[in-house]
């Protein structure tokens, strides 16, 4: 006769949540894929064991400041596996802290060791699938690394409707020729994005700290020869200046001319830059502009609040003109303040 195989504590305790989590497999419609887990182990544990679904971020790295753009966003549900070589209660207090008033949103936390990932390998759920590696050195290759981190939200829904607007059936993610100018890149997230569904991007900001993380970043994920970085302040150079470093790092010895560059801007303003933009013939095939609106200066933020950092209502759409525009809507953030949400391209 079999005998009843008697479950343990954490298979218990992983099976009810399971039952209860309202987490599925993510499903982003390309790029990265998008993890479930934030495994907080070192990078060589990780390596060893880990799940299919979950992105390593050391805590030394997070301790460092060196992981701020591979965290998930506060809006963003998650599961912890904690470090066993250290307090568990301290990781789940780390992550339980709010920033401004924003709490992390962890779903549930379990600890990395030998009997969690048995418990995952014995629990047989995608959700939980266990990859282990009989060698323990180095880490998982570029192509196997997910992400926590997501780009924002306006350029996720809208890159997407561009690239069937503008390429149709001549996108590929393989072999695309296609160029992505993102004006005031930050640390890199949206450049990644974009370069991982196959788009070259040309990441322009002038903060070198910034810059090196987009590049890092970009190699941790595998698209580093998608993306170039250059470094220059757009407000302090003549626009013909600036058009004409754009132009060099987008048509360089190493790339072709692009069949299609859309320039995309997330809560970055150069006015001037914006209106030549719209009159420069024969750059930009589309424009995605996401920037704060009038009215934050009277939300509880209260800024920003210069008239040179706020778009008017309608502001995009008049400085477009002659263009199509795909939308022209106004986003409400979290914090209460709008966000223009604006698509034009040019046929």
């Amino acid at each position: 006769r079999d005998c009843q195989r008697i479950m343990s504590p954490i298979e218990r305790n992983l099976g009810r949540w399971l039952e209860t989590t309202s987490l599925e497999v993510p499903t982003d419609g390309g790029g990265i894929q998008r993890a479930l887990f934030l495994d907080a182990r070192d990078a060589e544990s990780f390596s060893r064991a880990r799940l299919r679904l979950s992105a390593n971020v050391p805590l030394d790295d997070i301790d460092r400041g060196d992981a701020g753009c591979a965290l998930p966003p506060r809006t963003q549900p998650f599961v912890l596996i904690a470090d066993p070589r250290l307090d568990v209660d301290a990781q789940i207090a780390r992550f339980s802290q709010d920033f401004k008033g924003v709490p992390w949103m962890l779903d549930a936390c379990f600890v990395g060791d030998d009997a969690f990932f048995d418990a995952c390998a014995a629990a047989d759920d995608v959700r939980v699938h266990v990859v282990r590696r009989e060698c323990g050195h180095g880490i998982a290759c570029a192509r196997e690394r997910l992400r926590l981190w997501s780009p924002s939200p306006e350029l996720a829904t809208w890159l997407p409707r561009v690239e069937r607007e503008t390429l149709g059936d001549a996108w590929t993610t393989s072999s695309s020729r296609a160029t992505c100018v993102d004006l005031g890149s930050g640390a890199g997230r949206d450049a990644v994005w974009a370069a991982s569904r196959g788009w070259r991007v040309v990441a322009i900001d002038n903060d070198k700290k910034g810059l090196a993380r987009c590049e890092a970043l970009a190699e941790q994920h595998g698209v580093l020869d998608r993306v170039t970085t250059l470094d220059v302040d757009l407000t302090k150079h003549s626009i013909d200046d600036v058009f004409a470093r754009v132009s060099n790092a987008v048509i360089d010895r190493e790339h072709p001319a692009p069949s299609v560059i859309v320039v995309y801007a997330v809560r970055y303003l150069h006015k001037p830059l914006m209106r030549a933009l719209a009159a420069r013939e024969s750059f930009a095939n589309a424009v995605v502009w996401v920037h704060f609106m009038r009215g934050c200066e009277a939300s509880a933020v209260g800024r920003p609040s210069k008239a040179k950092d706020l778009l008017e209502p309608g502001e995009l759409r008049d400085a477009f003109e002659g263009w199509d525009i795909v939308t022209d809507a106004v986003a409400i953030l979290p914090d209460g303040r709008p966000v223009s949400e604006f698509v034009a391209i040019r046929r």
